[in-house]
């Protein structure tokens, strides 16, 4: 299996630049920037992002990988239709843990895992996983930013103790408000069986993607 690093390095820089800069988190963030930049340009800012967003790759593709505590390894599943994500959704396991427990294994997160360590984490080699590769290489990209696009932004986050605290009034106000319409029992009980559906499906659809990544472990080690 490759590294995060090394599929970074295969794949076209402006094909994932251009990927990173659809997601919408990204464009809210550019949004906010305009407002406050007021002397800036629209074809200013973008640019601004582009550069911090390439030097955020460029770093990514040849910083030193340094260890996980665990061996890691990322791989893309299916979601249902309707769900609040995409089509498909991806995964972090640790690989002891997926031998032991299977497809009871947790998926974890690594917002708050360095750049170094992000760009050493495993990649399976499972089909749905290397044909959505570009997808799953920006998604990466992402969430290993969520907090920064640098190594000390990420330290500051993870030395900062204090939470803010998320105020909006008319939120509050809307939902204290708010009134859902009243269902029938019968409208009820096909709800609960559409959501109870649902939920074993998407159980279903990230165990045959983990049996996926489990064989090819399997098969490597034969």
């Amino acid at each position: 299996m490759k590294t995060v690093q090394e599929c970074l390095r295969e794949l076209d820089m402006e094909e994932l630049l251009d990927s990173y800069l659809t997601i919408p988190f990204i464009r809210n963030e550019m949004t906010e920037v305009m407002k406050k930049k007021e002397t800036a340009t629209g074809k200013e800012i973008w640019n601004m992002f582009r550069n911090k967003i390439t030097e955020y790759i460029e770093y990514m593709r040849n910083t030193p990988i340094e260890p996980s505590e665990e061996e890691s390894v990322l791989y893309v599943y299916e979601v249902p239709e309707g769900s609040i994500r995409e089509h498909l959704w991806h995964g972090l396991v640790h690989i002891t843990e997926l031998k032991e427990k299977g497809v009871q294994a947790e998926d974890y997160s690594y917002t708050l895992c360095s750049h170094k360590q992000v760009a050493g984490f495993l990649v399976a080699d499972t089909k749905l996983t290397q044909d959505n590769l570009p997808a799953l290489m920006r998604d990466v990209l992402y969430e290993a930013s969520f907090y920064g696009y640098t190594e000390k932004e990420i330290e500051e986050e993870m030395q900062n103790d204090e939470t803010e605290e998320f105020e909006d009034d008319s939120f509050d106000a809307d939902f204290m408000n708010y009134k859902p319409k009243p269902k029938s029992e019968e409208e009820m009980r096909l709800e609960k069986a559409c959501n109870k559906a649902r939920e074993e499906y998407s159980v279903f659809l990230r165990n045959k993607a983990l049996l996926a990544v489990i064989d090819f472990l399997q098969q490597e080690h034969k």
